[in-house]
């Protein structure tokens, strides 16, 4: 696996960061619809043309079904991550919650 890279000197660690603004609103609304559209569309003509004959045009139309499908994987994995992150986040406001109901009583 890859080793972590850290900022170079005088860049803050936030600034370093890499940004992704339109997955990061995809995965926060969640409205997939235009998305899985696009997907089925393009999945459906790849499939098309690597039936066809000609091997290095059916070859390139699965290496892109295999890449369509590696897109969608990452944004379900994407998911997932918001998903425990917010139960995190839930379980941790709950236990800060009781903390303080105990520290007041």
């Amino acid at each position: 696996m890859a080793e972590p890279v850290s900022p170079p000197a005088g860049q803050s660690e936030e600034s370093f960061r890499f940004h992704y603004p339109a997955i990061e609103q995809l995965v926060d609304s969640e409205d997939f619809d235009a998305i899985n559209q696009n997907y089925t569309q393009a999945y459906e003509r790849l499939e098309t043309i690597s039936k066809q004959n000609g091997m290095g045009r059916a070859r390139e139309a699965k290496k892109a079904m295999k890449a369509l499908e590696r897109v969608m994987d990452l944004l379900k994995h994407l998911l997932r991550l918001k998903y425990e992150y917010l139960e995190t986040q839930g379980l941790t406001q709950k236990e800060g919650k009781k903390s303080n109901q105990t520290q007041g009583a």
